[in-house]
């Protein structure tokens, strides 16, 4: 019995001390995500510091030939996961100043899209849209000025203007081949443009203080106009998903993308004072959508204008949407509100510490929010993380000087800081459960997250992928690690 004793007393001992251990430890686990990534494209979870020892690709050889590195930069495109739609651009479009040794180099660069696999680091093509525009007879520098993929059509939409005119193309995502190529009227400072997926939307003022005028049209049949009609003199329209709504002095109408019939908009477009769509839903700040002002709460409208809530008058402030909010900053009040998406009811309200802005991460896989605060004078960025379903406070972490926030991993977050290029071309990398700091990666020209991975380009214009000893360091599933 005495042997009998004494295993039962180790026994329980052993469970006390694991109970302890649990109670004690289990809280102080590191927390992620494991919903699908926020905006679609999962990004690289990068937990050591990178290098860039990876692929390379030089983008001014396939992209733009002939013009000197240093005055060119490139953006990208998301497709889809790990594909990019890439092109160049002069450098004084991303502010740099356009100096006379950079102007007449620059002329007609963008022209060329590249598809590039960032997984690989290959182009699956380059295509000039300079040679559409030749085959209609326009031999002027081109300007690109929109590239757009057509998700559900396979296409990518290209604005260009030429000559004075304007020319809308699409291209095919697999091989870069044109499918259409239209002129689309004569080119002006006040030109309206909207594309939303299918939906293709051109507009232009008839004349100093004339009413405006809209043709849309559907990507995948660019040469019919599906219908053209007036709006007011302020030119209010908005691009949702299969329809354009116009606003007119006499009410706000609706136009359907497959017939171009009319019918009433039940809102007045023109009395939104600001707004944001997700999923086709308009988010507006109350006072706006009835009475012009913005100074009562918000209000949420279906695609065909009807009123699906209204919140609470007394939310106000600078709004965005996230992944389970739409997020309202009262910086007045130092607080901030998440209203839900599909009722308007408030889910939490929490003091915001002088935050300026409430945001999600592009390819996060929580519903964290993170509240950013940013000092009157030169000071670092202070950013809180919240609970997207409670509100209750995560992580706090500070960044540089200037830095903004820009994506995120399963575990990690980026920003990007000034670096020496004058630029944002430091990449800091932070822990999102704890927001400790893991690294910087400091580029010689720029760094940004193409379709998930990241990429740093050099003065050269020759870029490089970002890889670590270990590319995801906590296993997918896990709390932690």
């Amino acid at each position: 019995m005495r042997a009998g004793r004494r295993l039962a007393v180790a026994y329980a001992a052993v469970v006390l001390a694991t109970l302890a251990t649990t109670v004690l430890v289990a809280p102080t686990q590191p927390e992620y995500g494991s919903d699908t990534p926020w905006q679609g494209i999962a990004v690289d979870d990068l937990r050591q510091e990178p290098g860039t020892t990876g692929w390379r690709v030089d983008l001014r050889a396939s992209l733009a030939p002939g013009a000197p590195a240093e005055c060119l930069r490139y953006r990208a495109t998301p497709v889809a996961q790990g594909l990019a739609l890439v092109s160049a651009a002069g450098a004084w479009t991303y502010g740099f100043a356009n100096d006379g040794d950079c102007a007449t180099p620059t002329q007609g660069v963008g022209t060329r899209i590249g598809a590039l696999d960032v997984d690989r680091g290959t182009f699956r093509w380059v295509h000039d849209v300079a040679d559409d525009v030749a085959g209609l007879g326009l031999t002027g520098p081109a300007l690109v000025s929109s590239v757009t993929a057509v998700h559900e059509a396979g296409l990518v939409l290209v604005r260009a203007s030429v000559d004075g005119e304007q020319v809308l193309m699409t291209l095919s995502v697999e091989t870069g081949r044109p499918v259409e190529v239209v002129e689309t009227g004569s080119a002006g400072d006040g030109d309206q443009f909207q594309t939303v997926g299918a939906v293709v939307v051109t507009g232009r003022q008839q004349g100093v203080g004339g009413v405006y005028r809209y043709d849309l049209r559907d990507a995948r049949d660019l040469d019919r106009v599906t219908w053209s009609g007036p709006a007011s003199t302020t030119g209010v329209a908005l691009a949702l998903s299969d329809r354009l709504v116009v606003a007119r002095a006499d009410g706000s109408v609706q136009v359907d993308l497959a017939t171009g019939t009319e019918r009433p908009w039940a809102a007045r477009l023109d009395r939104l004072i600001g707004y944001v769509v997700h999923d086709d839903v308009v988010y507006a700040p109350r006072g706006g959508a009835a009475t012009g002002r913005g100074d009562a709460g918000f209000v949420a409208l279906t695609a065909d204008g009807e009123r699906l809530w209204s919140s609470d008058r007394d939310v106000r402030g600078g709004y965005s949407v996230t992944r389970s909010c739409l997020a309202v900053t009262d910086v007045r009040a130092q607080t901030v509100t998440c209203l839900d998406l599909a009722t308007g009811d408030v889910r939490w309200t929490d003091p915001a510490s002088s935050s300026s802005a409430v945001d999600g991460l592009p390819g996060q896989t929580d519903d964290r929010v993170f509240a950013t605060a940013t000092a009157a004078g030169p000071g670092p960025v202070v950013v809180r993380a919240l609970d997207g379903s409670s509100g209750s406070a995560g992580a706090r972490l500070s960044l540089p000087d200037g830095a903004v926030l820009a994506a995120a991993g399963r575990t990690v977050g980026y920003a990007l800081a000034y670096g020496t290029s004058g630029g944002r071309s430091t990449l800091v990398a932070f822990d999102l459960s704890s927001g400790r700091a893991l690294w910087e990666h400091a580029a010689e020209l720029q760094v940004y997250a193409w379709a998930g991975r990241l990429v740093d380009v050099d003065v050269e214009g020759v870029a490089r992928v970002l890889v670590s000893p270990e590319r995801l360091a906590v296993p997918t599933g896990s709390s932690g690690g």
